[in-house]
């Protein structure tokens, strides 16, 4: 019987390697800073001991965990280059524009919880102010990834010689 090259039949083949580009990036670094901070907020909110004492931490716990989840996964995306070898046909600038505007509401609205209740609890004040840090952070990057979606901002395009006085 004979050999058969599985990458010869289909005529793809995707090799998966390691971008460390990616890391030293712009949206690299965000995405780390989203992750350490992340992990930083989420760590001291789950172990605030009365967790049962105000209603908003389920949902706060819920955003810091999944959002720090899902941008690993992401991270993780980028710097193996899955985006542009095995998932190449997926738009990656608005997958990670609304990745990232999406987080930025949540933890916004998360931190605000947080700071809500936070009322003397040393823990819950250090988890809010990161849960604020982690939110201007996915700020920045939302920014960043709609320039990178849209090629640039509006005020920023050039125009070819016409302008419109108003």
């Amino acid at each position: 019987m004979a050999d058969v090259n599985p990458a010869a039949t289909t005529g793809r083949t995707s090799s998966v390697s390691f971008n460390l580009n990616y890391v030293t990036s712009i949206p690299g670094v965000l995405t780390i800073l989203e992750l350490v901070f992340g992990l930083i907020c989420w760590a001291l909110l789950a172990s605030f001991p009365f967790s049962t004492f105000f209603a908003g931490f389920q949902f706060a716990l819920f955003v810091t965990i999944t959002s720090w989840l899902l941008t690993l996964i992401l991270f993780v995306i980028y710097l193996f280059g899955l985006h542009a070898n095995a998932c190449s046909g997926a738009p990656w600038s608005i997958i990670d524009f609304g990745h990232n505007a999406l987080w930025s509401l949540m933890y916004f609205i998360a931190a605000c919880v947080i700071a809500a209740y936070a009322d003397g609890f040393d823990t819950l004040i250090a988890s809010a102010v990161f849960a604020f840090i982690v939110t201007a952070i996915y700020l920045i990057h939302t920014f960043i990834s709609f320039k990178e979606w849209r090629g640039g901002f509006p005020w920023q395009q050039s125009s070819s010689g016409s302008s419109v006085n108003t």
